[in-house]
């Protein structure tokens, strides 16, 4: 029941997570004893898919490598661009390659902690005969300025105007070749909803929603990504140098090649890779950028 591929969308800007995603992309931030990338490829490969892709636009070697460790290099691919194109735009331009079958489309700023495999997904858009079907969850409380809704007709379908019950997207969906070549054929940019949608609706009918009653993390949002990044639970990397004489407390997350010197404290903090805590400072309720010194005035 494999897929013809998935493809990761890595390649935005990160604007929400700024300063952050002045480093890396937000794909690369962590989530429990991994990534992001490394939770949605996890997810993706579930449903055996024959290549495993990626857009992106920076730091293309450590998205290979995360990818890579997921699944053989030789189904493995990379689509560079130069500069992020957007959703519907990477498919338009990579629509021959995505000619061959399903392929998942997934975002990677957003987690869906307990989301099991995607197979009943899957088996639902095969069954349905749909072109496209989207995973959806109860639109979250008081996020009208952040998110807008999807709306869901009592068939299950996507629908425009308003009209139906309101839906969050999950930023995970199931697609055929017809919409890349929709796509492409209209040379579309951006988001895929709102005209792309119509364009596709049109065509091949609008898409399908799968419901998913789970919580939903934001991590590409720096309001929320302390607080969701510790929901991946306490974590001190084992190449991390964490001396006897520190102080945890609350939650923590202590990332890759991190130093927290003697007389140093964290409470409710996040470490990212390389960052030093310096002696008897303190990182509560904070990030401490990657590769980055509690002295350097640079808490998130």
């Amino acid at each position: 029941m494999g897929i013809a591929g998935a493809l990761l969308l890595t390649a935005g800007y990160g604007t929400r997570n700024r300063p952050l995603s002045l480093l890396k992309p937000k794909c690369l931030l962590p989530w429990g004893e991994g990534t992001v990338l490394r939770w949605i490829a996890s997810i993706a490969v579930k449903l055996s898919p024959e290549i495993l892709a990626a857009n992106v636009s920076r730091c293309p070697g450590d998205v290979r490598e995360v990818i890579g460790n997921i699944w053989p290099a030789s189904k493995c691919r990379l689509y560079f661009e130069e500069r992020p194109l957007g959703v519907t735009a990477t498919l338009a331009r990579n629509s021959r390659e995505l000619a061959g079958g399903t392929w998942l489309v997934a975002n990677t700023d957003m987690v869906v902690p307990g989301l099991p495999d995607l197979s009943e997904m899957l088996e639902f858009h095969r069954s349905s005969g749909a072109a496209w079907t989207v995973l959806v969850g109860n639109f979250p409380e008081s996020a009208e300025e952040r998110y807008s809704p999807l709306f869901v007709d009592s068939g299950g379908r996507v629908c425009a105007g308003g009209n139906g019950s309101r839906m969050h997207y999950l930023g995970i969906c199931l697609v055929e070749p017809i919409v890349s070549r929709i796509l492409a054929m209209n040379q579309c940019s951006g988001g895929f909803f709102g005209e792309p949608a119509r364009l596709v609706a049109r065509e091949a009918g609008n898409p399908y929603a799968f419901h998913h009653r789970g919580e939903w993390l934001d991590m590409g949002d720096i309001a929320f990504l302390r607080n969701n990044i510790l929901k991946g639970g306490n974590f001190i990397h084992p190449d991390a140098d964490v001396s006897p004489d520190a102080v945890l407390r609350g939650n923590w997350y202590v990332g890759n090649g991190c130093v927290v010197k003697a007389g140093g404290s964290i409470r409710d903090g996040v470490m990212l890779d390389g960052s030093v805590l310096e002696k008897e400072d303190v990182l509560e309720r904070a990030i401490l950028p990657w590769y980055c010194s509690s002295r350097d005035g640079c808490l998130v």
